[in-house]
């Protein structure tokens, strides 16, 4: 993968399209309304993540990549990763951080980097990493 390329239209692909989800007139959950999709170009190349169990992403600073997050509320298919821009695999993050189970359920911008939002037992988690190779930098209780 060249570092050179980026990500350009990064979309997310809806569960409901149309569907009113201030209101949220039928009281779906929030898995319920979770996307069920990513779609980028890239290099001239369409590419697309999917899963029904949800998806949540964010685009890496450089924009030579993505932070992904599936199944963020179904735990047998909850993982997270960052991709490439050419849809290739950058990092795999474990769901294990020692003897603790992580879930994970959110991405953001932390410090000026990508972080992931888990939940281990009894508590929240911050795990920020390196967007270069998807090391981890540090993990701070966030609740």
């Amino acid at each position: 993968m060249s570092r050179l390329e980026k990500i350009a239209d990064l979309r997310i692909v809806d569960r409901r399209p149309g569907y009113d989800k201030v209101n949220n007139p039928q009281r779906l959950s929030v898995a319920e309304l979770a996307p069920v999709g990513l779609t980028w170009q890239s290099g001239g190349v369409q590419h697309t993540i999917h899963s029904q169990a949800g998806v949540s992403g964010r685009l890496l600073g450089d924009a030579s990549g993505i932070a992904v997050i599936e199944g963020p509320y179904d735990p047998s298919a909850n993982r997270a990763y960052m991709a490439n821009a050419d849809g290739s695999l950058r990092a795999r993050f474990s769901t294990q951080i020692g003897a603790e189970c992580v879930r994970f359920y959110d991405v953001i911008e932390a410090n000026g980097s990508v972080a992931f939002l888990a939940a281990v037992p009894g508590r929240d988690v911050c795990i920020e990493v390196r967007e270069a190779d998807g090391a981890m930098v540090q993990v701070t209780e966030s609740r």
